[in-house]
């Protein structure tokens, strides 16, 4: 719960705010492409580098991942390909993204 939801909030506060400014201007491109770039950051970047730290304190973490985690990964990044590739986009696009990254959340909390 901790490597999928809070750390990528609290790592990105900057480009998340980037974002809500530029959607809010109505630049969607620019607001986008942070958002995605924010996520594939963490994704690239952050993970590997825990698991070398893990190492470093001593507590084994590995990149193996649960199947029903590598599901979740995988049904977020289809549903946000649908959205960005969508070509428009509206609040109802946003409430719905943000009900998918609560469902997440939930599901994350209470599978071990």
């Amino acid at each position: 719960f901790i490597s999928v939801i809070l750390l990528p909030i609290v790592g990105n506060a900057a480009e998340h705010a980037t974002a809500i400014i530029m959607a809010y201007k109505g630049k969607m491109d620019i607001a986008l492409g942070v958002a995605v770039g924010s996520s594939i950051q963490i994704a690239l970047f952050a993970v590997p580098a825990l698991v070398l730290a893990s190492y470093a304190v001593g507590k084994e973490l590995d990149l193996h991942f649960p199947l029903f985690i590598s599901s979740l990964m995988v049904m977020s990044i289809i549903i946000t390909n649908s959205f960005v590739y969508g070509g428009h986009c509206s609040w109802l696009s946003g409430s719905l993204l943000l009900m998918a990254y609560l469902m997440i959340a939930v599901a994350l909390l209470h599978v071990p």
